[in-house]
């Protein structure tokens, strides 16, 4: 007697963090494009979010209350566990517009290609694989959130760079229904000392735009430099480093798979 045989479910998860306007969203969006099976989620902020002290706008960066850091965690629980999300979880990145930023056809049509192999290996030893590609500002501060991620990378950009981004931003749609434009102060006031906050722990001298690794508070965190290199690098560089981390956990079964 024979029958469809229920595949054990893996979940692969990658994390993109970084400052706001450093490119992470259009690099998750291009590695989501990559992966097989693949699920986009984005640390969307809380909806009641604390005023600022100083200016008494909403803070939609200070890490503690930016988040719904239960909520968040529960959902990832229930990704790992499912495959898919919740039919409770929501997410309005859809309604914030982007500049699209292209990466070469010929590296993503290779990864895809790679990652298509992979996926189907994987199949071949009895396993259904979703592959879950997180981003947010503020990936790394909680270890309910960093933990679960099986990929950790953190793309870094100079401040001026990121300022200048942001501030190119027409504004964003908000948790509770909203439509939001920084104030002229936003930035410095608020963004920029909010990032440094939430990342001070991972890095020399609490240096998070330009100081170096430290390695005992996120082992595997990877950084990527996004000055002067393009997303098509940032892309290659990351799929690099899934693929590493596939081969670390598959072993030499997987390494003809993963080889250029």
């Amino acid at each position: 007697m024979t029958g469809n045989v229920e595949k054990k479910l893996r979940v692969i998860a990658i994390g993109i963090g970084g400052v706001s306007s450093s490119g992470k969203t259009t690099l998750a969006k291009h590695l989501g494009a990559c992966l097989p099976n693949s699920l986009l989620l984005f640390q969307d902020l809380e909806e009641k979010v604390p005023l600022h002290e100083k200016h008494g706008v909403r803070d939609w960066e200070d890490p503690p209350g930016a988040i719904d850091w239960e909520r968040m965690a529960n959902e990832l629980l229930y990704v790992k566990a499912n495959g898919r999300t919740s039919d409770s979880h929501y997410s309005h990145d859809h309604l914030n517009l982007q500049n699209p930023v292209e990466v070469d056809h010929g590296v993503a049509e290779e990864w895809k290609k790679k990652f298509s192999d992979i996926h189907a290996f994987f199949a071949q030893q009895g396993e259904d694989v979703v592959w879950v590609v997180v981003d947010g500002c503020l990936l790394y501060w909680d270890p309910r959130i960093y933990n679960w991620l099986n990929i950790k990378a953190f793309l870094r950009v100079p401040e001026h760079i990121a300022r200048k981004r942001r501030e190119e931003r027409q504004g964003y749609y908000t948790a509770d229904g909203g439509y939001w434009q920084d104030p002229p102060y936003y930035w410095k006031d608020i963004v920029w000392p909010a990032f440094k906050k939430a990342h001070a722990g991972l890095f020399v001298d609490g240096d998070a735009e330009h100081g170096t690794i430290l390695s005992d508070k996120i082992p595997d965190l990877v950084v990527l430099e996004g000055a002067n290199v393009s997303m098509t690098e940032l892309l290659d560089s990351t799929c690099q480093r899934i693929a590493e981390v596939v081969q670390e956990d598959l072993g030499n079964a997987s390494r003809c798979l993963l080889e250029h």
